[in-house]
């Protein structure tokens, strides 16, 4: 029996992303579903719209507040490496930035066209030859807010210009390559993860649907900024599982709630919506891992050992029963289970 479940999990690049690709050309493949199921998936993706927009309205201050924080950090620490390769250019350059920031477009053209005046200015004494040779570098910098310049870069570059000697900057503009590329690699490693991440939620929701439950409320930022979703069955009337995910601590937590006034006595079907979650979730669990999310338990109560959760029906999605036949019904299964 079981109640509420804390969990691990980890992701397998190779067979989720193969799982995604088929479980997407399956989709297509039902896409020509009856008048009924598309206007229920209509009706569905206009809550999960409006949800969205009022969760994004919501959070709209803080995440601008972080997003101009690190913006500000980023444009100081370009500043600083103009600063060093071209210190009469920097003011133009930062201010420049600023301007293409406010417009959404991207610092790397800007910051490219920048270094590539400070080498040329080399051969006009406007520069050092090491100011050149920094600028030269740091030609392969790549930019992105959610990264910032690491300090030790920074220091680097100012070293290379300060060195007491030709063969000394030499040395330190070879380090300042190495940190150049660390930091490249970085870049590409976060975005590769990302890519995982909205492929491990694509692949988790379509899992869900195959296994034949109601799913809605899964955002494409699960696995990459957390959050929770909810699934049912039909027959399970108010009862749902609440699926919350930390993927900073690869952790997930699963536990049966209900809609309802706190005070009800309903234990018997509290126990019973809880029993059903026990024999049910081994067959997730096992898709899952088949999928390139494997799921280790690290904790499980018993079935009755905690109250099942009441929560706001609000906050849940209708229930299964309350709209036409789902779409995405388990006739697009083309992988195996486990």
């Amino acid at each position: 029996m079981s109640g509420p479940m804390a969990a691990g999990f980890g992701i397998e690049a190779a067979v989720l992303i193969s799982a995604q690709s088929i479980l997407q050309g399956a989709a297509e493949i039902a896409a020509g579903m009856s008048e009924a199921e598309r206007a229920a998936e209509e009706r569905r993706q206009q809550r999960r719209t409006e949800r969205r927009q009022m969760r994004a309205a919501q959070a709209a201050g803080q995440i601008q507040q972080q997003r101009d924080a690190a913006t500000r950090d980023q444009l100081a620490r370009l500043t600083q490496l103009a600063n060093v390769v071209d210190p009469a250019g920097a003011a133009n350059l930062d201010a420049r930035m600023i301007e293409l920031l406010a417009s959404g477009v991207s610092l790397q053209a800007e910051l490219a066209a920048f270094l590539a005046q400070a080498t040329a200015a080399a051969a006009q004494g406007r520069v050092s030859q090491r100011q050149a040779l920094v600028a030269h570098v740091l030609d392969r910098l790549a930019l992105d807010v959610a990264l910032p310049i690491p300090d030790a870069l920074l220091a680097l570059a100012q070293q290379v210009v300060a060195a007491p000697s030709d063969e000394r900057a030499a040395a330190l503009a070879t380090e300042l390559r190495l940190q150049v590329q660390r930091h490249n690699e970085a870049l590409a490693s976060a975005a590769e993860q990302k890519k995982l991440q909205e492929a491990a939620t694509i692949v988790l929701e379509q899992s869900l649907k195959d296994l034949g439950y109601a799913v809605e409320d899964i955002e494409e930022t699960l696995f990459i900024e957390g959050g929770i979703a909810h699934f049912q069955k039909a027959e399970w009337g108010d009862y749902f599982i609440r699926l919350r995910i930390d993927p900073k601590r690869g952790a997930m937590n699963f536990n049966v709630v209900r809609a309802g006034t706190t005070g009800e006595d309903r234990r018997h079907e509290d126990m019973l919506a809880e029993e059903r979650w026990c024999s049910a979730f081994p067959k997730l669990f096992e898709t899952l891992k088949a999928r390139g999310i494997p799921i280790t338990v690290t904790r499980l109560l018993q079935a009755g050992e905690a109250p099942v959760q009441v929560v706001d029906a609000a906050s849940l999605p209708a229930p299964a029963g309350s709209e036409a036949r789902r779409p995405g019904a388990p006739r697009v299964m083309q992988l195996p289970h486990g």
